[in-house]
């Protein structure tokens, strides 16, 4: 009996396993090499290169002679096929035209292999994304963030194959070697080859992979689909951060700092009340000079930002202090024509004398009034909660579910739902090199 690869007509695009029970188990791991954030023209552009790893094993190419046929398998080899949505690139794959290996762990001494396939499949963002388009994100800058969705849809040219019927995804490809700066991992899913943490204003703070299923749409539901059959596909998200140092060193900072010096008034003596009033306008143009060191670093919004909101809260700082020192001078100054109305002058320089205990008292009054104003209002309330707030609902917090294409919504990880966080312990642990496994995330549907 003649081996397969020896006859011509062998069917080498059925699936493996074809005709029997059980779906052909593909494992995956995603392999990032590089991403850079582009600004220009005031937009700001993503560009992803990497790889999605898939394998697979074909018991029809087992004892398949390497050496004497070639180092590839046959060009028509069942692999699986891919739809991605607008944007994302998987390059010839994505054309049914790319042609997996066989993997290299599965050939012995002579070149015989065992059936393993392994499938390099480049991917990239076409023309870039533009994350300037979640433009509700900017409310919260320069916290702010962005999570960029991604899927591939498991779909070999017009005819699906049915998750777990005919397909299997896992994403718990076992670690095939012991790796010292990986003990950890049991798993290959994540694979940081060389990936820089920063690029511009940004930094990656993690990445999400997960297997989906969903039910297919009317059209589809045909070539053997059965009530219950379901189309599955993968999920991918990176998580991009602003890096806010520049913004809080060069503009938060300084405000709240001017707001700090506004507070200096209450050390000039009430009754200068011109000095007091020269002070807070030199605070005010500070304020706006500022402003002007981050002024070509967002876009023109029709709402206001963080940084928006400091600025407007350290102008309401000052004029608050400005109307205390006003109120506390008309209050403890004595009335007009005072003297008038004593005939002894001791009497009149007694009874007209600048009253410093009530201005003091005002002052007082006034500054418990600013200081909660400031630490409560704003840079508890308008600050810290609204960069918080704005992070959740749009940004790189929220969960796949909530995200605003078609896809958030249709599509939904499974169990096999994994994030991976890129923090600072993370970098000075693993460098720019890691392989194995992120977090599982309980309750995916909804949290991941």
């Amino acid at each position: 009996m003649s081996a397969p690869w020896d006859d011509a007509s062998f069917p080498w695009d059925e699936r493996p396993l074809h005709g029997t029970n059980s779906p052909t188990v593909v494992e995956v791991v995603v392999r990032l090499k590089s991403w850079e954030v582009v600004a220009e023209k005031g937009k700001e552009t993503l560009n992803l290169c990497g790889f999605l790893l898939l394998y697979w094993t074909d018991p029809r190419l087992v004892g398949f002679p390497t050496k004497a046929k070639g180092e590839d398998p046959p060009a028509n080899i069942w692999r699986p096929g891919f739809i991605t949505c607008a944007g994302f690139g998987l390059g010839p794959a994505e054309k049914y035209e790319q042609v997996p290996r066989f993997y290299a762990g599965g050939l012995d001494n002579e070149g015989v292999s065992d059936g393993q396939l392994e499938f390099e499949v480049p991917m990239s963002l076409n023309e870039g994304f533009d994350i300037s388009g979640d433009i509700d994100r900017f409310r919260s800058f320069p916290f702010d963030s962005t999570r960029v969705d991604l899927s591939v849809l498991m779909f070999k040219r017009t005819r699906p194959e049915w998750a777990d019927k005919q397909v299997a995804l896992s994403l718990r490809r076992p670690q095939m070697q012991l790796l010292d700066y990986a003990p950890h991992s049991e798993f290959q899913q994540f694979d940081l080859d060389g990936l820089d943490r920063h690029s511009n204003d940004y930094r990656l703070s993690g990445v999400s992979f997960a297997a989906e299923t969903h039910s297919p749409p009317l059209f589809l539901r045909n070539n053997g689909w059965e009530e219950g059959d379901l189309l599955c596909g993968l999920l991918l998200s990176l998580h991009i951060r602003r890096t806010h140092n520049f913004y809080v060193i060069n503009s938060i900072k300084p405000m709240y700092t001017i707001a700090a010096f506004g507070f200096c008034a209450y050390a000039i003596e009430p009754s200068d009340l011109a000095d007091r009033v020269a002070l807070c306008a030199v605070l005010f143009l500070s304020i706006y000079a500022v402003q002007w060191t981050t002024a070509g670093h967002i876009p023109r919004l029709p709402f206001k930002t963080v940084l928006d909101n400091v600025s407007e809260s350290v102008s309401a700082v000052l004029m608050l202090i400005l109307i205390g020192n006003v109120v506390a001078y008309h209050l403890a100054r004595p009335p007009r024509d005072c003297a008038r109305r004593f005939a002894d002058f001791d009497e009149a320089l007694e009874r007209c004398a600048f009253d410093d205990e009530k201005a003091d008292a005002v002052d007082l009054t006034c500054s418990l009034l600013v200081l909660a104003y400031v630490s409560l209002f704003s840079v508890g309330y308008r600050t810290v909660y609204a960069a918080w707030n704005a992070n959740r609902r749009t940004g790189a917090s929220r969960p796949w579910c909530k995200g605003p294409y078609l896809r958030n919504k249709r599509f939904r990880p499974t169990s096999e739902a994994y994030h991976l966080r890129v923090d600072d312990a993370f970098a000075a642990r693993h460098g720019k090199k890691f392989l194995g496994q992120g977090e599982r995330v309980a309750n995916a549907a909804e949290r991941w």
